[in-house]
């Protein structure tokens, strides 16, 4: 049923150079403030790349991939190249290299992720293959947490659900609406949100003041492990029951 996942990353980065701001942009009122992130971009052979410098003076490197499966989704926000995947392509690790960007490593090889799926029936979509989505696991992973965290919204009876990845640095939005997907998220909400989880996850705080950044800050904050600070109240859980079981879901 899942057959592409549209993942969008971001990565940490050393100050780059051959940059230029992005012209024309206009005020995006995901966020608090203008100067939250300032985009630039690098071009090269005919590309066009984005840099973002946020407002505590740390730049990131963003961009895309389309995935077609859970493995490629995993490779695809590795920002280094341990000897263990020394065969597999990793299409993050070569376009830092020829972009001459030089990723910070902060003890984490992987770059902040958040994935798109669009789906008939998410109702059918197992809790554990959802968590690997958002965890951005392969299928040979192990299954750690027992459960998922989301919020939910429906829209002419189609469903959009987010979920939060358990300490990896990830997120997902699964959605049967693809009107959203294609008109609404990929061109806007897909980065955006990632900006707001990246800036959330690093420095604590949440740069905005809208109803959804503040009702996915509180689902993000519900799977950090240091975390307490999370209202249950405004996130549902779903049990993950192995061998294709039935899937239980507390409100």
């Amino acid at each position: 049923m899942l057959n592409s996942y549209y993942s969008e990353v971001a990565v940490p980065i050393e100050a780059p150079y051959g940059f230029s701001p992005v012209n024309g942009k206009g005020q995006d009122f995901t966020f608090d403030r203008d100067d939250r992130f300032k985009d630039y971009q690098i071009k090269k052979d005919g590309r066009t790349y984005t840099v973002t410098l946020d407002d505590q003076g740390q730049w990131h490197f963003i961009t895309s991939f389309v995935c077609d499966s859970l493995d490629e989704l995993k490779l695809s926000r590795q920002i280094l190249r341990p000897r263990y995947l020394k065969e597999e392509q990793l299409p993050l690790v070569d376009l830092l290299n020829e972009l001459d960007l030089t990723p910070n490593y902060e003890g984490h090889d992987k770059a902040y992720g958040h994935v798109l799926a669009l789906a008939e029936k998410l109702d059918l979509i197992p809790a554990y293959e959802q968590a690997r989505i958002a965890n951005y696991d392969g299928n040979d992973d192990p299954t750690i947490i027992k459960k998922i965290h989301f919020i939910e919204n429906d829209f002419n009876g189609e469903k959009t659900r987010f979920i939060s990845g358990f300490e990896t640095r990830s997120f997902a939005t699964l959605t049967e609406n693809e009107y959203y997907a294609r008109e609404i998220h990929l061109p806007g909400n897909a980065r955006n949100y990632l900006k707001l989880f990246l800036y959330f996850s690093r420095y604590g705080s949440l740069p905005s003041q809208q109803m959804m950044p503040r009702f996915l800050a509180n689902l993000w904050a519900s799977t950090q492990s240091l975390n307490t600070d999370a209202n249950p109240a405004l996130y549902k859980e779903e049990s993950i029951h192995l061998h294709n079981e039935n899937n239980s879901s507390n409100e």
